[in-house]
């Protein structure tokens, strides 16, 4: 979902942080921006949940020129400005919106450090934006992408399993960044694992998505 920004802009915010949006009286919920903070729309990425009013809402009732309050910026898992090193990047579903805004914005400030993605969905068809990280891995050698199938084996050639079951850290876990964004359940448990594996607490940024 695309919005432009008529009144009350601009929107600043940092890449990775979300913002509430509200559709109609009694009908808001948290979303994340897919943009990066310079570009001129916000962008999201909004899953049609069954049973979910808000999402339902947008599938299926909002129009080109209906208007969206949007609220915000909120949340803590943002890129920091001033780490120069390693990120790791783990995304589960949806969870790809802010991740991918902290990714294009790191991509386009010119950063030469490895930056990885590990994509958690449940089969194929769950699977999205992939165009768009294959260009961002051919125009950045130091950017490299995993996608993780929770629910599918097959021909694929995917890797299979949970997310966080696929993370591989960084050698330099000194000057690592992590930052997470998905499921409750995946941002707890790639959380444990990394702390398992060296990250201290203020290397390791994320928000839990509850899709509605």
């Amino acid at each position: 979902m695309r919005l432009a920004i008529e009144a009350g802009g601009p929107f600043v915010f940092s890449a990775g942080q979300y913002a509430q949006l509200e559709f109609a009286p009694g009908l808001s919920r948290h979303y994340s921006m897919a943009s990066t903070p310079h570009e001129a729309e916000l962008v999201f990425h909004i899953r049609h949940m069954p049973g979910g009013r808000t999402s339902a809402h947008v599938a299926t009732q909002l129009k080109v020129g209906d208007k969206v309050k949007v609220s915000g910026p909120l949340g803590v898992a943002y890129l920091r400005d001033n780490h120069a090193g390693p990120a790791l990047l783990v995304a589960g579903g949806s969870g790809l919106a802010p991740i991918q805004s902290i990714l294009r914005t790191l991509l386009e400030r010119g950063r030469t450090a490895p930056v990885t993605l590990y994509f958690g969905v449940r089969s194929e068809r769950d699977l999205y934006h992939e165009a768009l990280l294959k260009d961002l891995a051919l125009r950045h050698p130091n950017f490299s992408y995993h996608v993780v199938l929770s629910e599918q084996k097959g021909a694929s050639g995917r890797r299979y399993g949970l997310v966080h079951q696929a993370i591989e850290v960084p050698t330099a876990i000194d000057s690592a960044m992590a930052y997470l964004a998905g499921p409750p359940v995946m941002v707890e448990a790639a959380t444990a694992l990394l702390g398992s594996r060296g990250f201290l607490p203020r290397q390791i940024h994320a928000d839990a998505f509850y899709n509605q």
